[in-house]
């Protein structure tokens, strides 16, 4: 490959450790492990490149400004040094910027991410290739910034390979199949996901046997790994594969082979339907339909399945499509008078027959394309929001309110998922938009609450009285407003453990549950509370009964954490160091989760992990020390020993005193 100079480009390899190499030349030898680590950390920033300072922090954190700095330029002398011997000129500086130059690389994991949105199952399994192992494995510099951006990175690529190898596997046939779901449990022994995926697709090749024995693999290693006992659907599905008899195990509906839905959920979208017959408006609803697909595709959550309208169907074909090819069809219709437009959305549960979510939308036709848009943002929010709400077998009984008001509290919901510090200022900003819109909607302060609590809790949110009183009094609002409803208690309990209200929050809590006891974060949140009480038992049996309830969710993280407080009080520190580093690396940016992974990593001896953990805290949140930790950013024990001992270990660990 050449660049637009008729440059011989390099190639960066980072997955499966690190490797550079140029065409005709080979591989490229680098001096140490620190050259290596900027390429590598350059070749993943936006633009390719980053400041001096940057550079310095996360490769030399522990030493002052200005020793940090003169050993970037020592190594950079040598990376360039190096580079020239092999006609490779790849660094570029500018005053306080350094970077690589885009046109003169490729890189694996740019192109990698690039191309998990290939339609077709020959070109995902073209961009899977590129995935050869773990990200920069056996590059460890024993520097705790460099190595923890290495690790979120690393996890992170694995979830998005292990999820594409999902996808894939799905599409192809059988055999092949199951080649990729051995290999997605090689990757990760522990993902549920790929045993079903696994035991579907052994029963497709008639093995059932081997499916049975692969569910048993899956409840010894969730409860020698884990202790929980397997999913209710993974134990549904071995319970209908049981019963069935196996000569049954291809069924078919009026001749055509019924679809199995396995892993993660799949999304059949159908033609919008022109009720008023308008030529115009068949473009409009396949414009509307195509832009719905490509967002839904780009969510790594579902199967998306493009489909015709059955209308559209005849004969035999039709006949066929009678069988569902999805668990879920997403359906509407189009509908004008004069400029006026109406557009009507349906989600439906395919396999269960009932509807899910259904919303109209109205506009105005000289400004369809912007119309078009809207709709498609708002119906991808509401499909995400709402199987969420679908997979934890909850229904909101909160009033949505005007369509603008719902599109924005689902944004600002989507953005409390992701559980950033940014993203959760992000969050706030469309909540506060939402209630400006509608004062008394229930959805809109119910979802400002839980942003400014989670706010408190990432460090987003200084934690000032005020702050506190507002999430309160937002929650307890909608509590009044829909008493039944979970998600508000759950909410209200939440807020109420930040004013440190334990009592009360945990009987929300009780509450919650009581409403509907399959609810993941009903049980996740009175865990935390029991092990801030001192119920360790009962915190330790909550915890694991709601990551049992939402494994591999969106916010599994917190139930984990969850199980963390419980175990470090009932002084199973390896069990608690073991679940902290799983949290950690889960979302790297949960400075509550650092620190019992610091005070577990302490009380185990493991006086230098216990170092990088504080490390970690502090390159985020440079203020915290012993006197303002806790309560002021962890919630407080109530017993005195529990909270003391805590303390202690964060001290050893290296938590400054003030």
């Amino acid at each position: 490959m050449q660049d637009a100079d008729g440059v011989t480009a390099s190639k960066i390899s980072l997955f499966g450790g690190f490797r550079i190499e140029k065409e005709a030349v080979g591989p490229l030898w680098l001096t140490g492990k620190r050259g290596p680590a900027i390429i590598a950390y350059l070749a993943r920033c936006p633009g390719m490149s980053t400041t001096r300072e940057r550079l310095a922090d996360l490769l030399w954190g522990d030493s002052d400004s200005e020793h940090s700095r003169n050993s970037l330029r020592q190594t950079l002398s040598v990376l360039r040094r190096d580079l020239s011997r092999a006609g490779v000129d790849l660094i570029h500086s500018r005053k306080e910027l350094i970077g690589l130059r885009p046109d003169a690389v490729r890189v694996d994991v740019g192109e990698f991410e690039a191309g998990l949105s290939a339609r077709s199952s020959q070109e995902l399994e073209t961009v899977l290739a590129l995935y050869t192992g773990p990200f920069l494995d056996g590059l460890y510099l024993g520097n705790s910034a460099f190595d923890d951006w290495a690790a979120s990175e690393r996890e992170r690529l694995l979830n998005r390979a292990l999820e594409s190898f999902e996808k894939l596997a799905r599409v192809v046939d059988a055999e092949t199949g199951l080649v990729l779901a051995d290999r997605i449990l090689a990757m990760e022994p522990t993902r549920e996901e790929a045993y079903r995926l696994k035991m579907e697709l052994l029963v497709a090749c008639g093995q059932r046997d081997k499916a049975s024995r692969t569910f048993e693999a899956c409840r010894s290693i969730l409860k020698k790994e884990f202790g929980v006992n397997v999913s209710p659907e993974t134990r549904a599905l071995w319970q209908s594969l049981s019963a069935a008899d196996a000569s049954s195990g291809q069924q078919s509906v009026n001749g055509a082979p019924a679809v199995q839905h396995i892993g993660r959920p799949s999304i059949s979208v159908a033609d919008f339907v022109n009720l008023t017959g308008e030529r115009g408006d068949d473009f409009f609803a396949k414009g509307l339909v195509h832009d719905i697909t490509t967002a839904l595709s780009e969510v790594a959550s579902y199967i998306v399945i493009s489909g015709l309208s059955p209308l559209e169907k005849s004969g035999e074909e039709s006949r066929a499509s009678a069988a569902p090819r999805a668990r879920y069809m997403l359906s509407g219709s189009v509908q004008r008078s004069g400029d006026e437009l109406r557009v009507n959305v349906q989600l439906a549960d395919a396999a269960g027959g009932h509807n899910v979510w259904a919303q109209k939308f109205d506009g105005h036709f000289e400004n369809a394309l912007a119309f078009q848009d809207r709709i498609a943002q708002s119906v991808v929010l509401a499909v995400i929001l709402e199987l969420q709400l679908t997979n934890w077998k909850v229904r909101d009984k909160s009033p949505p309110g005007p369509p603008e008001v719902r599109r924005l509290v689902n944004e600002a919901l989507m953005k409390y998922f992701e559980m950033t510090r940014d993203s959760l200022l992000a969050g706030i900003e469309l909540a506060e938009k939402a209630l400006s819109l509608s004062p008394d909607n229930a959805r809109a302060k119910r979802t400002l609450s839980i942003l400014i609590s989670m706010g408190v809790a990432f460090g987003a949110l200084s934690r000032e009285q005020g702050q506190i009183e507002h999430a309160l009094a937002l929650a307890e609002d909608a509590v009044r407003a829909v008493p039944d409803d979970e998600i508000a208690r759950c909410i209200l309990s939440f807020a109420l453990e930040s004013a440190g209200r334990i009592d009360e929050a945990i009987a929300e809590c009780r509450h919650a549950i009581s409403l509907n006891p399959s609810y993941p974060s009903g049980h996740g949140d009175i865990s935390m509370l029991f092990a801030l009480r001192g119920q360790l038992s009962e915190a330790v049996r909550e915890a694991n009964e709601a990551i049992r309830l939402g494994t591999h969710d969106v916010i599994d993280f917190w139930r984990h954490h969850g199980l963390v407080v419980a175990l470090f009080a009932a002084g199973d520190d390896r069990r608690a160091l073991e679940v902290a580093r799983k949290v950690v690396r889960t979302k790297p940016g949960f400075v509550r989760g650092a620190l019992y992974w610091a005070a577990t990593a302490s009380a185990t001896g493991n006086n230098e992990e216990a170092s990088r953990a504080i490390h970690h805290c502090l390159s985020q949140l440079p203020h915290l020390n012993l006197g303002n930790v806790c309560p002021g950013f962890l919630p407080r024990y109530m017993k005195d020993h529990h909270h003391s001992r805590l303390l202690e270990m964060l001290s050893r660990a290296g938590l400054p005193s003030s």
